[in-house]
């Protein structure tokens, strides 16, 4: 099954299209053909005669040349190699961008953020979006080389103006305004870029909030979704439909985006994501935010080579990253301006040993907290700090949040017998 369009999907526009121009406007009249005299016939006959001579002679050497050519070209057999193919597209500059060209602030080790218990009765979809709207945000990112803009949505998520986002919605781009939804004057302030995870496509920034009465958006537990829990999206679509809401279910959890991937379980939801609505929330029924909207699987799916018009267009298929699940990463940004990637240093894979479901030792590198604290290849990791592992994403989000700086503990099963191991994790960010 090929899937024909990204998952990821780009940054919406921030201007509206031109409009058609008139086909009739570039249609020209029909020129007036005068009456010509037998002579002037003549003329033209003789003419076309000679045309047609020296085409015909131009025609055979072309052929004789073309011959000669393919002579000393050999065909290959239909069941071996392809020849090599030449192109002669010119190819694109590569892009001198880089991250140093975003307007970069400093970060604050005192701003950390938490999910809060969930809690109270479930509000309706009205209650729902006047609870959330006052916390979203109108991006639009622009750079000095190129005539465009991005636009995109972003959380508040601070009284001071701290805002999450996708980091998608920042690349490439040198500068980035902000514009609150509930301003009636549609005032845009310029942010700045506290940090960012280009991995998990996640981004902080930073405008200034002071005075403006902003409302930060309360932050639930995404740990306690089910598959079938109502959600909903609010964002701008489009770039211009700001504001919008759309209605969903929990789809499934845990999902691994297959073209990019996080190495993080997403949510996938069936509301209404399009253009526009990335880094914007996914909102539980008590008007938490439960996710950071980031992308959506969309396309025409076709199966072994069938015609265009069966294929099926695929539609409410969305991605968001899980709060709970991310908010480790968000904290280590604020605090020191650049994310992390918490490791134990080991080789492993999912496995069941004995009856027993986890995650099992292939290889423990050297020199890591690890190895010197006892953890050998064949161990089985049946437990994570105090919760049960039997898959990758499991074990790495019991990682993740363990951060960098308390021990990691663990339960290894070897020989059959329960074995408690304690140890630091390391940062793995600027390994390949």
């Amino acid at each position: 099954m090929d899937n024909y369009l990204s998952p990821r999907w780009p940054r919406g526009s921030g201007a509206q299209p031109p409009p058609v121009p008139d086909p009739a406007a570039f249609r020209r009249p029909a020129p007036q053909r005068p009456r010509r005299s037998p002579r002037r016939w003549l003329v033209s006959a003789v003419c076309i005669v000679l045309c047609l001579a020296l085409l015909g002679g131009i025609s055979f050497w072309a052929v004789n040349g073309l011959a000669g050519l393919l002579a000393g070209v050999q065909i290959p057999d239909s069941f071996g190699d392809p020849p090599p193919h030449r192109s002669w597209q010119l190819p694109s500059p590569p892009s001198r961008w880089s991250p140093d060209d975003l307007p970069w602030g400093d970060p604050d080790p005192t701003v950390q953020l938490a999910v809060e218990p969930l809690s109270g009765p479930a509000l309706s979809g009205r209650e729902v979006h006047e609870t959330v709207l006052p916390s979203i945000v109108y991006l639009e990112a622009t750079s000095g080389g190129s005539l465009g803009a991005f636009s995109g949505t972003g959380v508040v998520v601070t009284g001071s103006g701290y805002v999450l986002t996708n980091y998608h919605i920042v690349e490439e781009t040198d500068y980035v305004e902000v514009t609150l939804l509930t301003d009636r004057t549609r005032g845009r302030y310029p942010a700045r870029v506290i940090g960012f995870d280009e991995k998990f496509d996640v981004a902080v920034l930073k405008f200034d909030g002071e005075g403006l009465g902003l409302t930060p958006a309360s932050l639930g537990d995404s740990d306690q979704l089910a598959v079938g829990d109502p959600v909903y999206a609010v964002g701008n679509p489009l770039g211009y439909l700001t504001g919008t809401m759309t209605e969903g279910i929990v789809s499934a959890l845990e999902r691994e985006d297959e073209v990019n991937s996080r190495g993080l379980g997403m949510i996938q939801t069936s509301a209404a994501l399009n253009p526009g609505n990335s880094g914007g929330a996914l909102v539980n029924q008590r008007g938490q935010v439960v996710g950071i909207t980031s992308a959506k699987i969309t396309g025409l799916m076709r199966e072994n080579n069938e015609d265009l018009e069966d294929a099926a267009v695929l539609e409410n298929i969305g991605l968001a990253l899980p709060i709970s699940d991310i908010l480790p990463f968000v904290n280590r940004i604020l605090a020191t301006g650049k994310s992390w990637r918490p490791s134990i240093g080991v080789t492993c894979f999912e496995s069941a040993v004995d009856g027993r479901n986890g995650i099992q030792v292939k290889e423990v590198e050297r020199d890591v907290p690890a190895r010197s604290a006892g953890l050998r290849p064949g161990d089985l990791i049946v437990s994570a700090n105090g919760q049960p592992v039997s898959t990758l994403t499991e074990l790495r989000r019991a990682i993740y949040r363990a951060g960098m700086d308390g021990e990691f503990h663990c339960i290894v099963v070897r020989d059959g017998v329960e074995i408690p191991i304690s140890f630091p994790l390391v940062d793995k960010l600027d390994e390949p």
